[in-house]
C-alpha cells in the first residue's frame, strides 16, 4: 500500500512537470529575450502560481545557476542573494557582457553622446538591430551602448535583452 502511494505521488509530479532534475550548465546566466519595459520573475516555486520573490531586470547578467531544472523548463537560480525559480527560456549563458536587440521604431533610431535628446548624435541603429553591446546598467529611461564601433546613449524603451 505504501509503495503504491509513493508511485502515485511520483506520477503526479512527473505529469505536472515539476519533477526536479540535476542540471549542469553555465555558472551564471544572463536574462535574454525580455523587453526593457519588463523583468524576469524570480518565484518561490517552479510555476507561475508561486509567489514572486523578486523581479530580475531585463538586462541582468549575473544570475547564478543553482543546478536544478524541472521537466517543465524552470531553472533554480539566485539573484542578489535571493534564491528561487525562473523560466529557463529567458536565461542564457552569460559572457559577462550585456547585449540588446532594438525594436519599436521604424527606419533608424538615433543614439546620443549623452543621455539627452539635446546632445550631439553619436550614431544610429538600423531597424531591428541586434548585437548592441550594453556598457553599463541602464538608468530609468536611458541605456549606454556600443554599436558599430560607436558609443552613446539610447532610450531604454527601444531595447530588449538579446543573446548571440
Amino acid at each position: 500500500m505504501q509503495q503504491h502511494l509513493l508511485i502515485m505521488i511520483a506520477c503526479l509530479f512527473s505529469l505536472n512537470g515539476t519533477e526536479v532534475q540535476a542540471f549542469t550548465g553555465p555558472t551564471t546566466y544572463a536574462v535574454v529575450w525580455v523587453k526593457s519595459t519588463d523583468s524576469l520573475r524570480l518565484r518561490a516555486g517552479p510555476a507561475t502560481r508561486y509567489k514572486i520573490l523578486k523581479n530580475i531586470p531585463f538586462n541582468a547578467i549575473h544570475v547564478k545557476n543553482l543546478g536544478e531544472r524541472t521537466r517543465s523548463d524552470w531553472c533554480k537560480v539566485q539573484y542578489l542573494g535571493v534564491q528561487g525559480w525562473s523560466a529557463c527560456k529567458y536565461l542564457g549563458e552569460s559572457s559577462g557582457a550585456r547585449y540588446y536587440s532594438a525594436h519599436g521604431y521604424t527606419a533608424t533610431l538615433k543614439f546620443y553622446q549623452q543621455a539627452s535628446h539635446n546632445s550631439a548624435i553619436a550614431g544610429s541603429l538600423p531597424e531591428y538591430a541586434t548585437g548592441i553591446e550594453g556598457l553599463d546598467a541602464c538608468t530609468t529611461t536611458w541605456c549606454r551602448i556600443r554599436y558599430d564601433g560607436r558609443s552613446g546613449w539610447v532610450e531604454r524603451q527601444y531595447l530588449a535583452s538579446w543573446q548571440f
